[in-house]
C-alpha cells in the first residue's frame, strides 16, 4: 500500500513539475491596415511581421493575422490566417511544425498578393477603418494584440479633408473639434493593452511636417483610450 501511494505521489509530482516548467501558451493577434489611396514608401514585410508572433521560439503559441487595405471607402476585404494554441505534451511535434509552417506561408502569401493591388484613389477614408478594427480588437481574447497602420493618415473624405488648409489648420489649433467629429462617426472602445504602430516614411519636407501633426493627433486620440502607440518610419 505504501508502495502504491509513493508511486502516485512521484507521478503526481512529476506531472506538476512538467506543468510548472512548461511555458504558458499565449495567442498573439496582429492586424495590418495598409493605405492604398496614395503611394507609400513603407510597406508590410513578411520578415518584420512574422517575428511578432514568436512562433520560432515557442511553436505551441497561437497566432492570428488579419490584413485589410485603407481605401476610399470605410469597408474593404479582410484576409486572414491563423493557427491555434496546442498542448506541447499531447500534440505531435512534426504535425505542429507543419501547421506553423503553413501559417507562415499563408501570411507571406497574403502580404505578397496585396502588392498587386492598384495604388491611388481620389478620396481617403482613414479614421473609420482604423476605429472599426480597433473596436474589434478590443473584444479579442488574444493576450497580445498589435495593430500596424501603414499610412500617411491624411483623411480626405467628403465631410473632412486634411488637404484643405482651413481643416488642417483646425487640426493644429483645435484638434478636439476633429476628435469629436470622428468619435461621432465611429465611437472608440477602451483600447487598454493594444499596441498600435503608425508606420510612414515621408517623401519630403511637406509630407514630413504634415505627418508630424496628424500622427501626433492619432497618438493622443488612441492613448486616451489606453492604447500603446509607437510612431516609426519602419517596423523594427
Amino acid at each position: 500500500m505504501k508502495y502504491i501511494i509513493g508511486t502516485i505521489l512521484i507521478i503526481g509530482g512529476a506531472v506538476f513539475a512538467v506543468a510548472y516548467a512548461t511555458p504558458k501558451q499565449t495567442t498573439t493577434e496582429v492586424s495590418v491596415l495598409r493605405d492604398i489611396t496614395s503611394p507609400q514608401l513603407a510597406q508590410p514585410q513578411t520578415d518584420t511581421i512574422l517575428p511578432l508572433f514568436n512562433l520560432s521560439n515557442y511553436a505551441w503559441n497561437g497566432a492570428q493575422f488579419q490584413f485589410a487595405d485603407i481605401s476610399n471607402v470605410g469597408y474593404t476585404q479582410v484576409k486572414e490566417a491563423s493557427v491555434s494554441t496546442a498542448n506541447q505534451w499531447l500534440s505531435n511535434e512534426l504535425k505542429r511544425n507543419s501547421e506553423v509552417s503553413q501559417f507562415n506561408t499563408d501570411v507571406e502569401s497574403i502580404i505578397t498578393d496585396a502588392k498587386k493591388e492598384k495604388i491611388g484613389r481620389w478620396h481617403s477614408s482613414i479614421y473609420a477603418p482604423i476605429a472599426r478594427e480597433l473596436n474589434r480588437m478590443a473584444q479579442s481574447p488574444a493576450q497580445n494584440r498589435i495593430l500596424i497602420i501603414y499610412s500617411d493618415l491624411m483623411e480626405n473624405d467628403i465631410a473632412v479633408s486634411f488637404y484643405y488648409p482651413n481643416e488642417f489648420s483646425l487640426l493644429q489649433s483645435n484638434p478636439g473639434v476633429i476628435e469629436k467629429y470622428f468619435e461621432k462617426e465611429v465611437p472608440l472602445s477602451q483600447l487598454n493593452g493594444i499596441q498600435v504602430y503608425l508606420i510612414y516614411q515621408p517623401a519630403g519636407t511637406i509630407s514630413d511636417w504634415q505627418y508630424s501633426i496628424v500622427s501626433k493627433f492619432y497618438q493622443n486620440l488612441l492613448e486616451q483610450k489606453g492604447a500603446i502607440v509607437t510612431v516609426e518610419a519602419n517596423l523594427q
